[in-house]
């Protein structure tokens, strides 16, 4: 039996320290782009800025919650207090994917995120959604039915207007005018495919870089791709991929001796590698009444914004 002499067993510790290390540096980095604290969903309607009146409330839930029981779509209404110095577009993808809203097979859900005190408001949809609910009819929403109740100071009946003409869009009632432009919402697949690429071959040479640089080339490599994970699986499961394929690649050049110098195969196939677990895709909400949550779909960053 080969016994590991206790220069190997020093060499072999400080590469797990390095790994360690340099996975907490990636979810950090993540974490400072995703940095919103995102609350549990617990309804349809959460009016954490105190803008709306109880009885507007239950009443645009009842609807929301009538008209997800005919169509299986997933309408929520957010306001925050504050956006935390982030755009209202960031917070909304953060939302969206955090609260999976719309069926999972379907991605048939749709958020109306309003930030009072920065006076910003964002319409986010589902990529299912996207063709019932384009940029240019949410555009028009935000216009003609949010932003002149707001400017009035009228939130309950903006709010109102705002959910009744979402529904009304996404049945085929409410149409665009032709004078509407077409928006530019988040990422698209033209943005994030280039430097997805260029990630990729980032981490594709870092299997062949020996010791330290190559987990810095690595981790340059996740990094420069996490844009792209994250348009294709949304926030939360982009940087799960992206960890993922850290470990894999971590894995592969310890195990086939890959970028070692020569170091041969090596046989540490146990610990963090072996014991690390994603977690559970479930998701529910706290006990309410309704006992409603997301149906586990996600966004594609479609949708408009605007202000008043």
């Amino acid at each position: 039996m080969e016994i590991k002499s206790s220069k190997q067993v020093s060499k072999s510790l400080h590469t797990q320290s390095i790994f360690y290390f340099l996975l907490v540096a990636v979810i950090s980095v993540q974490a400072s782009l995703l940095g919103y604290p995102v609350p549990k969903l617990e309804r349809r309607v959460m009016d954490h800025a105190g803008i709306l009146s109880q009885s507007t409330v239950e009443q645009i839930e009842a609807n929301l919650k009538q008209f997800e029981a005919e169509t299986s779509n997933q309408i929520a209404v957010y306001t925050t207090p504050s956006l935390h110095d982030e755009t209202i577009e960031d917070v909304a993808i953060e939302f969206f994917d955090e609260w999976k809203l719309g069926q999972k097979s379907k991605n048939n859900g749709v958020l109306l995120i309003i930030a009072p005190n920065e006076r910003k408001m964002r319409i986010a949809v589902g990529r299912g959604l996207e063709g019932a609910l384009t940029d240019i009819q949410a555009k028009q929403i935000i216009r003609n039915e949010l932003r002149p109740s707001f400017k009035s100071g009228d939130m309950d009946g903006g709010v109102t207007a705002g959910v009744n003409a979402i529904m009304a869009t996404i049945r085929g009632e409410y149409a665009p005018s032709e004078d509407d432009v077409q928006t530019t919402g988040q990422d698209t697949a033209a943005d994030v495919i280039p430097s997805g690429i260029v990630g990729g071959i980032f981490t594709f040479i870092s299997l062949f870089i020996p010791s330290f640089g190559g987990v810095i080339f690595t981790i340059i490599g996740l990094i420069v791709i996490l844009p792209l994970f994250t348009f294709l699986f949304g926030g939360t499961f982009g940087l799960i991929v992206a960890i993922l394929l850290f470990i894999i690649i971590m894995f592969l050049k310890r195990k086939l001796g890959l970028g070692q110098g020569g170091g041969g195969s090596g046989s540490d196939g146990g610990g963090f590698y072996g014991g690390w677990s994603s977690g559970s895709d479930s998701w529910s909400s706290s006990d309410s009444s309704d006992s409603w949550s997301g149906g586990g779909g996600d966004s594609a960053g479609g949708g408009s914004s605007g202000d008043w």
